[in-house]
């Protein structure tokens, strides 16, 4: 069975860098190493485990003079989770928290986004 991971907030702040295809709306350059899908986990309630997905896709729609209205969709590939431990990896894509057998892709829908001043901001959504 799947276990929920309890991911805090999941970000995706380095979004914004991506390829334009349009004057508002962008594929995410996952290959340039522009952008990124980091996580957060809670470990044991004493310490933080940081991790990443190294295989995504998706785009991002930004209007400068409506910051709010940014939209960003992300297909991720599950197996390439990426803790730097290897044995900790392989656990985590087994059928105790992952199952990337039965649960290849994860999708990230926004559902909102917060300008932060300073070309950062804060991308909120479900996963």
């Amino acid at each position: 069975m799947l276990r929920k991971i309890a991911v805090s907030t999941f970000t995706a702040l380095a979004l914004i860098a991506a390829l334009p295809v349009s004057a508002a709306d962008y594929v995410i350059d996952s290959k340039g190493a522009h952008a990124s899908v980091k996580f957060k986990i809670s470990h044991l309630g004493y310490s933080w485990l940081y991790g990443r997905f190294n295989t995504f896709s998706g785009s991002f729609s930004y209007d400068e003079t409506n910051p709010a209205a940014a939209k960003a969709s992300v297909e991720i590939d599950t197996a390439s989770v990426d803790t730097n431990h290897a044995e900790r990896d392989k656990h985590l894509r087994s059928d105790d928290f992952l199952d990337v057998d039965k649960f290849p892709k994860a999708h990230f829908v926004s559902t909102g986004f917060q300008d932060q001043g300073g070309g950062k901001g804060l991308l909120t959504g479900d996963l």
